[in-house]
């Protein structure tokens, strides 16, 4: 399923164009790497999964509203700061994918945006940060908007097992779920997580040899940040992400790079509708409601001690 032409803003007449936004419908805006998910996902995969996601999305707030709005896509970026290394992965600095995102919401600020959805499946800090350019250039405008895949980050950082355990019964051998669940806070990429999300939203895309691929190696997380997660005991948010970045930082060293995290192998699209239905959309749909229609602000992005340097040397640091 590809975006249709009257479903892309930059398509509909001018005219009908402010009509529509006039209305107060939510735009939704794409931001996705060009990126190796392993042998088994396309490089498009953080593009395909934000767009399916984004269309169930739309359609739940509609129910939830009593509202008809079209879905209408405001912006396809297809760049991403900091790609997973890989054949095909194409990768942009933070400043140069913050000036693209700033620039897209330029235009929906000039035809008169009311409300703004960011989607991406790319949880590189620096390219959370990019968008969160963009959520603030809108609120400038007095424009609300949100980056709905800050709230998943979230919830994957600030790990509680207790959002995981109905997993078991998803899974094709229930046992399998004692081999996942340990690695579930860590499943970084291309793994047991997306791949599984992958075959529900989009299974045209996933390759069949996602059920030969061995599982990632055990990572070596570098002994540096150990005891500084130790120190870092008070500071347990913050801690946590230094944990993240550490495990990260072990994963990207690995020789030969697999490209993928965890055990792609045991993936279900049973887990992925897990996944979407209990974890992902309800998180979107809660935050959209209090963010979109109430006066929450936006979820601010992970990793708030890596923003005052997105933009050093240009943004490649």
């Amino acid at each position: 399923m590809s975006l249709a032409l009257h479903e892309q803003l930059l398509y509909v007449p001018h005219h009908r164009t402010r009509e529509l936004l006039a209305t107060g419908l939510p735009v939704h805006v794409l931001v996705n790497p060009v990126e190796y998910h392993g042998p088994h996902l396309s490089l498009g995969n953080d593009r395909i999964l934000s767009e399916r996601i984004a269309r169930r999305l739309h359609a739940r707030l509609n129910t939830v509203r009593g509202e008809n709005h079209p879905f209408l896509v405001g912006g396809v970026i297809d760049f991403g700061s900091d790609p997973t290394p890989g054949d095909g992965s194409v990768g942009v600095t933070y400043t140069q994918l913050a000036k693209l995102v700033t620039g897209v919401c330029d235009g929906l600020i000039a035809l008169g945006a009311k409300r703004v959805i960011f989607h991406t499946f790319h949880g590189s800090p620096f390219h959370c940060h990019a968008i969160h350019a963009g959520i603030e250039r809108l609120a400038k405008a007095g424009i609300p908007s949100l980056s709905v895949f800050d709230l998943l980050l979230n919830a994957v950082v600030n790990y509680d097992e207790a959002r995981f355990r109905g997993l078991r019964d998803t899974l094709d051998n229930p046992a399998d779920f004692d081999i996942v669940f340990p690695r579930l806070p860590f499943d970084l990429h291309a793994g047991f997580f997306e791949t599984s999300v992958a075959l529900e939203v989009a299974p045209d895309t996933v390759s069949d040899i996602y059920r030969t691929l061995p599982p990632c190696p055990d990572l070596d997380v570098p002994a540096p940040l150990k005891p500084v997660t130790k120190l870092l005991g008070g500071l347990p948010a913050l801690a946590r992400e230094i944990e993240h970045t550490s495990v990260a930082m072990a994963w990207m060293k690995l020789k030969p790079f697999p490209g993928y995290t965890s055990y792609p192998s045991l993936a279900t699209p049973q887990a992925g509708k897990f996944f979407v239905e209990q974890l992902i959309l309800p998180l979107y749909e809660e935050g959209c409601q209090q963010v979109l229609w109430g006066r929450a602000e936006a979820p601010k992005a992970q990793f708030q001690w890596l923003r005052p340097v997105a933009g050093v040397l240009g943004g490649r640091v």
